[in-house]
């Protein structure tokens, strides 16, 4: 399955409007899926996400 996102697109949780963050790896799960680290801003985090719950961000500016 291709990747939707690469390293260092800018990224949102899709179900919240207040958690945004940085792709920093693109992982393949055992079923095949793709997981992304995404660093989170403002948090000093790391969550894997997957394709579903995260959308482009589109101001860049963070």
């Amino acid at each position: 399955m291709a990747a939707k996102f690469a390293i260092g697109d800018k990224v949102d949780q899709a179900f919240s409007n207040h958690a945004h963050g940085t792709v920093v790896a693109v992982l393949t799960d055992r079923a095949g899926e793709c997981r992304y680290a995404v660093e989170m801003f403002g948090h000093r985090t790391i969550q894997i996400a997957g394709e579903n719950s995260l959308i482009a961000r589109v101001d860049s500016a963070v």
